[in-house]
């Protein structure tokens, strides 16, 4: 009797497929899975800072010295691309960063990096958009080009020039560096620059004219904490509290014993102490704790608003950006002033103890530490926050405006945007800046 073939045929596919799935399997074996191991935790006695080269950096160098017999050491980063710097800080990679409010209140919406902890130093005429000789006013800008160095406060140096002269357009061109911003001005390619010491000295020695500076729209210098180091990941709070201390310590030196501090400064950072001295004193005020804690933080909220509606009207956060809606309010928290002691005054003769080699590469000397007779062009690229410059070809000079205009006003932490005293010129003595929104300055 035959059997029916309906059967054999079904227990053939059967066995088909089982032998497809057997081959499979020894084909493509599960891997079994691990979970993925939890991130180091950063060292309790390492600090891990984040800066652009900018005179305002450089008591850093000497903070080593003062933190040595404190159990604390620290590791400075310099960034070519300051977005980078920002994702950083965000991720907890860093633990602090010394910037500009500016350049802060751009980076809330982008990155909502850190909080703001205490400011630390006024730019009054450090940094300042330098034009072509024969070109006297603003007005004469009209239709031209100004370079920028992409990722500083000359960009919102050059936006606030704008901001303040009603009718007046030009096309703003970035720079990958100060070099390349010097180069393009010398050779007439753009008619002004936004450049800061010590390139400003060196370039109004040569006859190029101040036409807007840092006296006119003052810059704010502050340190900003990541959220993971306030919330005790790291050196946590006591960590924060005693760089604090050092910090105001180390000012504290420069105003009462300058040889001394800008000894230690320039044996850490490579340089002539004279060199050193004459940046520090150009257009550079370091607040000191009693001054920094009479800012107060509804201030910086109000000016961070402010600059964060021009950055909006200037097309910063237009597609594809893509900005958080952050409370400000919660971006600034200076309460660690209040109960800050400042320490006893620290030897600063001789180097820190060497230590273990830090994870990333520590901050060379930058374009800041450089002579201003020779402009040298500086090792690090700085680069957009919105993306990293790419290498740009010289611009025309007589290229039309291709940006238009921010708010009217560019309300600023140091000064009023609207009866700004004229730009200083080359050699001018320096001048009390022009007063900020109430509370901002120190009194």
């Amino acid at each position: 009797m035959r059997r029916p073939a309906g059967r054999a045929l079904l227990f053939l596919a059967l066995l088909a497929v089982v032998g497809f799935l057997f081959v499979a399997f020894v084909r493509n074996p599960r891997r079994s899975e691990r979970p993925t191991p939890p991130p180091t935790p950063a060292p309790r006695n390492l600090i891990r800072i984040g800066a652009l080269n900018r005179p305002a950096t450089l008591p850093v160098w000497a903070l080593g010295r003062l933190l040595q017999g404190r159990g604390l050491r620290l590791e400075v980063q310099g960034f070519e691309d300051p977005g980078r710097m920002w994702e950083m800080l965000a991720a907890g990679e860093l633990d602090l960063v010394l910037s500009t409010l500016d350049e802060f209140a751009l980076a809330v919406p982008r990155h909502d990096p850190g909080v703001l902890l205490f400011p630390s130093a006024r730019s009054l005429g450090s940094d300042a958009v330098l034009a072509r000789p024969g070109l006297d006013g603003a007005t004469d800008l009209q239709g031209r080009s100004v370079a920028y160095v992409e990722g500083s406060p000359g960009g919102y140096l050059v936006l606030t020039l704008m901001a303040t002269h009603p009718g007046l357009h030009f096309q703003t061109v970035p720079a990958r560096n100060p070099k390349q911003a010097v180069d393009w001005l010398r050779s007439g390619d753009v008619a002004a620059a936004a450049l800061w010491e010590p390139w400003t000295s060196a370039l109004q020695a040569e006859g190029f004219q101040t036409m807007w500076s840092s006296r006119d729209q003052g810059i704010m210098e502050v340190w900003i904490a990541s959220r993971q180091v306030l919330k005790g990941r790291g050196a946590g709070m006591e960590g924060l509290e005693t760089l604090a201390g050092a910090w105001f310590g180390l000012i504290d030196r420069l105003r009462t014993n300058p040889g001394l501090a800008t000894n230690a400064i320039a044996e850490e950072a490579h340089q002539d102490p004279a060199v050193i001295h004459a940046v520090l004193q150009s257009g550079l005020e370091f607040l000191s704790l009693d001054e920094a804690r009479r800012v107060a933080p509804e201030a910086l909220v109000q000016a961070m608003q402010a600059m964060r509606n021009d950055w909006s009207l200037h097309g910063a956060f237009l597609p594809p950006a893509a900005p958080r809606n952050v409370d400000l309010s919660t971006t600034v928290d200076t309460t660690l002033l209040e109960t800050l002691v400042l320490p006893e005054k620290d030897p600063l003769t001789g180097p820190p103890e060497p230590a273990p080699s830090p994870a990333v590469e520590p901050m060379e000397p930058g374009p800041i530490l450089v002579p201003p007779a020779t402009l040298q062009s500086p090792d690090g690229l700085q680069a957009s926050p919105a993306s990293p410059a790419e290498a740009l070809p010289p611009p025309s000079p007589e290229e039309p405006s291709s940006e238009g205009g921010p708010s009217p006003t560019a309300p600023s932490p140091e000064g009023p945007a609207e009866g700004a005293p004229p730009a200083a010129e080359s050699g001018q003595e320096a001048v009390e800046p022009p007063p900020g929104p109430p509370g901002l300055g120190p009194d």
